[in-house]
């Protein structure tokens, strides 16, 4: 293979860095998530890192020789180097491992300039995330031990352990993108099988398996050269006894693994941009699926169903006409079958509402994936239980976080109609149906599973039996309430526009005013609730605001019965009524 032109190659990785600025710079909400990110991945290292470097260099060389700084410093270079290229390759399987125009300059340029140009891209922006805090520990450190040499040996060791890492990860994240574009099995189920990963990880994270793994990797890779690196670090500070020829051999082992990997990487992405992309689905089921589709299509408009029904047999989705349902979909599905022992308690637009919902959900389930986000609050709860045992504070906010996940799934359902609200308005379903429809969508599936975990929670916690029994049953109906809640909160504040989530993909959320009041209201209720249920807490509350434990118990169970009982009451009418009456602009 020719090497790739590096004039064209840096002219594209400018063009890159300049577009996912400006992406970031679009929406108030990218801003607002690309500053979060920068007070994890750059804030916090750069006080906390400056620091502890401050503080060691000023200790230096008198430091006991039970610290083993240099043995813990090539252990981090080396789990280091492992958790980059492991970034560098979930980065590179999403969204950075394609072009924003691949027509444009793939006929422009030859593939080769434009794989380099991705890569030269995103070790760039990674630099640009890391550059502040390794600037800032090589400075403290040079500056608490007096010695000059901390300056550069930091950056450098620094820029190399990120390009070998980068190197690495950018094929093996083209890799998985090109087994994912070529399998159909894969690109039927990356997105479940995205949530399963996301899954895994919070649990490693959650328990003791990720600091497991942190360990072994230190202990393993603590011996060989990839460890190195750690002596091209500390070269030259006084009293550490980092050894000269480790450092010239880390950069000899950059200097021929870099070129190597990043030749790869260049031939793996050219061999997947010009890769046939596999079909989630079989022609033979897209033609079964049409003519089964068409043929319930005209039965339902011959009996006069609603337009929800209709759009969702002939395989409309919220965004308008979609890819035909597949066979699968068109016979008894399991959504069907789950309704089955409902059907004679329910009218059939209210069941028609109930699938359709399901449906959207089944072939775009990346549009719900925003309810796992406060699942990092729990964190610290569920560290707490892997280490010592479950706390009597986690049933509690397991079934708060049910409660508000599942209702979360029901904020927008007039936006998650797309373009077959008007249709849907226009089919003589009336309010109640299309409410009923879109509560039992998500209380159907949330409440065995909201049950069951604030169960298995309050079994293993503290928790007096009757206890653990009136709170399980409790999350039940906490789910069904906050469902209609969700729904006439997402009625009062509706959001018929599309965001980008993951990869470009654009689907409708609901609204932040939705988001805050639905928030609020349910975080109102759970604060009220356990006021007036938890006496320590009541009297805490009372002493902080001056009056009386029973005037603070009072109100607090006057908030959680407005919003357990009033509050959804008051939700199902307006919600019902607001449909019945929209009018499309």
């Amino acid at each position: 293979m020719r090497s790739p032109n590096a004039s064209h190659a840096v002219r594209i990785a400018r063009v890159e860095v300049r577009r996912s600025v400006r992406a970031v710079r679009s929406s108030n909400t990218r801003t607002a998530a690309f500053g979060i990110a920068l007070l994890f991945w750059v804030a916090l290292p750069t006080v906390g890192g400056g620091y502890v470097a401050y503080r060691l260099g000023r200790a230096l060389p008198e430091v006991p020789a039970a610290v083993p700084v240099l043995d813990f410093v090539r252990g981090a270079s080396a789990v280091g180097w492992v958790g980059l290229a492991a970034l560098a390759a979930a980065r590179t399987a999403g969204k950075k491992g394609e072009l924003d125009s691949p027509e444009g300059i793939l006929t422009t340029v030859p593939a080769r300039d434009a794989a380099l140009g991705l890569l030269l891209a995103e070790y760039a922006r990674m630099a640009l995330v890391a550059a502040i805090p390794v600037l800032t520990v090589a400075t403290a450190l040079a500056v608490g031990a007096g010695a000059v040499a901390p300056l550069a040996a930091i950056p450098a060791t620094a820029a190399l352990v990120l390009a070998v890492a980068l190197s690495l990860g950018f094929p093996v994240g083209i890799g998985v993108k090109w087994a994912t574009l070529r399998s159909p099995w894969l690109a039927r189920h990356k997105t479940a099988l995205l949530v399963v990963a996301f899954g895994l990880y919070f649990l490693a994270v959650t328990s003791r398996a990720l600091d497991d793994v942190v360990s072994f990797l230190q202990r393993a890779l603590g011996d060989t050269p990839m460890a190195w690196f750690g002596d091209a670090a500390l070269l030259g500070l006084p009293g550490i006894e980092a050894v000269p020829t480790h450092a010239l051999g880390a950069a000899a082992l950059a200097a021929v693994l870099v070129p190597a990997l990043a030749a790869a990487g260049i031939r793996s992405a050219t061999a997947l941009w010009y890769a046939d992309r596999a079909r989630p689905d079989s022609t033979e089921d897209d033609r079964a699926s049409l003519a089964r589709g068409a043929g319930e299509a005209r039965e339902t408009r011959e009996r006069g169903t609603t337009g929800t029904d209709a759009g969702a047999l002939a395989g409309t989705d919220s965004h308008g006409p979609s890819a035909p349902a597949t066979a699968r979909e068109t016979r008894a599905s399991v959504g069907e079958r789950a309704l089955a022992p409902f059907s004679p308690l329910l009218a059939r637009p209210t069941r028609t509402v109930t699938l359709a919902v399901w449906r959207r959900t089944r072939r775009a389930p990346i549009r719900i994936l925003y309810v796992a986000y406060p699942l990092f609050f729990l964190y610290a709860p569920l560290r707490t239980a892997f280490e010592s045992g479950v706390p009597t504070t986690l049933p509690v906010l397991v079934a708060l976080y049910g409660t508000w996940a599942v209702g979360a799934l029901a904020l927008n359902p007039l936006g998650d109609e797309g373009s077959v609200l008007p249709t849907t308005l226009l089919s003589g379903i009336d309010g109640r149906q299309f409410v009923a429809g879109h509560v039992l969508s998500a209380a159907l599936v949330g409440v065995p599973v909201v049950t069951m975990a604030t169960g298995a929670a309050a079994a293993l916690s503290p928790l007096a039996p009757t206890d653990a029994l009136a709170l399980t049953a409790a999350s039940a109906l906490l789910v069904v309430a906050g469902t209609v809640l969700a729904v006439g909160v997402g009625v009062l504040f509706p959001r018929f526009g599309t965001v980008e989530v993951f990869r470009s993909r654009e689907v409708t959320m609901p609204s932040k005013g939705a988001f805050a009041a639905y928030s609020l209201a349910l975080l109102g209720g759970g604060v009220g609730a356990m006021v007036a249920a938890v006496e320590p807490v009541a009297g805490l509350v009372g002493a902080l605001v001056g009056v009386s434990q029973v005037v603070v118990r009072v109100v607090g169970g006057a908030m959680a019965v407005l919003v357990g009982a009033v509050g959804p009451v008051v939700a199902y009418r307006w919600a019902v009524r607001k449909f019945e009456g929209y009018a499309l602009d």
